[in-house]
């Protein structure tokens, strides 16, 4: 990469007339449809090759007053452009906090912007990087962009615990999830549940959600697994000098939309026919338990050994106390492997549990991450009788 040198605050002005916005296409998985452009700063080398301006922000070289000059630049040139958004699109303008919190809360340059070349805010997100700055100063910030009808987003959401409360104080209206944490979770384990998480919680905010940095099937795959409406990277396309046509990647969503279905439901039936398997066995031992007031472990172990992806099985009574050890799958052999550390605890607090005495006779819990195996799976409970219930644990993918 070729660095741009600033020699001094005079003629930095010359220097940054290489510097120009370049949009990045954000794709809308429903539709397939372009919904906006992300703006980026590029320089263009001596070779007349576009390359990323951010390190500029961070070059120890450059004054701050400078990287806010530099900064408002870029995002003029960009504005300057935004009556060239094909119909039903936004621009992304990215902007630091450092730089709004160093401002005046009624003189925004972001909005004076828009008000000098006439643009409509309502085409404009505004897009917080790294947040940090002082949060009082953030919130009324974001309060005048609001009201002149800006649409606010937080990038990199999930790279820090720290954005959590500012998350809760800004309300956005876009939520972008950081991309290393995205492209970690892609490829499964704890990442994966970690994203999930985030996810779950921009839902509840109401916020949009938008995965960035996606690259490949795999990672779009992933995101339409976290329910991610709009995606945005190289998969589709880097940032342009032009707007890409809102129709460009139309067809290469819909394949891929495709292969996930086929995907996605080929795993749901054979989830279903594993589950099948569990239920009818749930239901032989269901019936041999009508006339008992205890539990026959050594009936329910013989009616689980068959079931692939059992991880555990274990009774309760109907307040929630676990009466029987947990009797785990063995790795190999036939006796299922006792672990007492559990009998004794109570178990009423957990949605499965209660939700049995709403009219239920079974009831399959929420996918979540099985401490002891680190496997991902659910939890049956059953109604063995009127003061037993019986719980197995199993593998999610099963």
């Amino acid at each position: 990469m070729q660095n741009v040198v600033f020699s001094t605050s005079e003629n930095v002005q010359e220097e940054w007339d290489s510097i120009k916005p370049f949009f990045q296409p954000i794709v809308e998985v429903s539709s397939g449809r372009v919904t906006g452009y992300e703006a980026l700063a590029r320089y263009v080398n001596s070779n007349g090759e576009a390359v990323s301006a951010g390190h500029l922000f961070t070059d120890e070289g450059i004054s701050t007053e400078d990287k806010r000059r530099l900064d408002r630049l870029v995002r003029e040139k960009a504005v300057r452009r935004a009556h060239e958004l094909p119909d039903q699109t936004r621009m992304t303008l990215n902007i630091s906090p450092q730089w709004l919190t160093a401002t005046t809360t009624d003189a925004l340059p972001t909005l004076d912007m828009l008000h000098r070349h006439k643009v409509d805010p309502s085409r404009i997100v505004i897009e917080l990087i790294e947040l940090n700055g002082d949060l009082d100063s953030l919130c009324r910030a974001v309060k005048l962009y609001r009201e002149a009808g800006v649409r606010i987003a937080i990038d990199d959401f999930g790279a820090g615990f720290s954005q959590i409360d500012r998350v809760i104080a800004l309300e956005p209206d876009i939520i972008k999830l950081d991309m290393r944490l995205f492209q970690q979770g892609a490829q499964g384990g704890m990442a994966e549940s970690a994203v999930e998480s985030l996810v779950v919680f921009c839902a509840k905010s109401g916020a949009v959600i938008v995965c960035e940095g996606v690259e490949t099937e795999e990672e779009f795959f992933f995101g339409l697994r976290c329910g991610a409406r709009h995606m945005q990277g190289f998969l589709f396309s880097q940032a342009t000098e032009d707007f890409a046509d809102c129709h460009a990647f139309s067809q290469q969503v819909a394949e891929l939309r495709a292969r996930f279905f086929a995907a996605q439901k080929e795993k749901a039936q054979k989830a279903r026919a594993s589950y099948q398997h569990l239920m009818q066995a749930v239901e032989s031992i269901q019936q041999h338990h009508k006339m008992l007031d205890i539990v026959d472990v050594k009936f329910v172990s013989q009616s689980l050994r068959a079931i692939n992806g059992v991880i555990r099985f274990y009774a309760a009574d109907s307040t929630g106390e676990q009466l029987t050890v947990n009797y785990a799958r063995p790795m190999e052999g036939d006796v299922w492997i006792e672990d007492a550390r559990f009998k004794g605890y109570n178990w009423s607090w957990r949605a499965y549990f209660y939700q049995l005495f709403a009219g239920e006779s079974r009831v399959l819990s929420q996918e979540y991450l099985d401490i002891e195996t680190s496997t991902p799976c659910k939890t049956l409970s059953v109604q063995l009788n009127d003061n037993t219930i019986l719980l197995i644990d199993v593998e999610a993918s099963s």
